[in-house]
């Protein structure tokens, strides 16, 4: 831990030095990261990762229950380019993996529009759907359950 905290007053040292170089903000968030400061590794990483995609944020959001804000981010990449199908992936993927699948399937319907024979958005599309009558009809059983009491 001592260990990070010297590197991280390196990181400090150069982004005061360098501070448009984004790798340096992506450097000192994975140390930031490593030790459970984990606001300010979302800090540099939104820092760093402002123009590219940076798949490990998601994992970090993730972990700490920042859902709206990583759901922001990948929308504010997605309104600055809404032709880029690989920012609506991103995207929907997150929102795979945190459950939100009527969301995720939005997210390939856009991207359908713009790139109709993706073949693996359109797998991606069969089974989020298939998924999603499942849960309907688990939830439809479930409503016409007679209550005991």
């Amino acid at each position: 831990m001592e260990n990070i905290q010297e590197e991280i007053k390196e990181f400090d040292k150069l982004i005061k030095k360098y501070p448009d170089i984004r790798e340096l903000y992506i450097g000192r968030a994975i140390l930031y990261s490593k030790i459970g400061e984990y606001e300010k590794a979302v800090k540099d990483y939104k820092r760093g990762c402002e123009n590219y995609l940076c798949y490990d944020r998601m994992n970090i959001f993730r972990r700490n229950n920042l859902i709206k804000e990583a759901e922001e981010l990948y929308t504010k990449k997605i309104n600055k380019d809404e032709n880029n199908i690989i920012n609506y992936m991103s995207r929907m993927r997150f929102y795979v993996s945190i459950g939100e699948d009527k969301k995720a399937l939005a997210d390939c319907e856009s991207i359908l529009k713009i790139s109709p024979a993706n073949k693996l958005v359109l797998e991606y599309k069969k089974a989020l759907t298939e998924k999603l009558k499942e849960q309907n009809k688990r939830t439809n059983i479930l409503k016409t359950r007679p209550v005991f009491r």
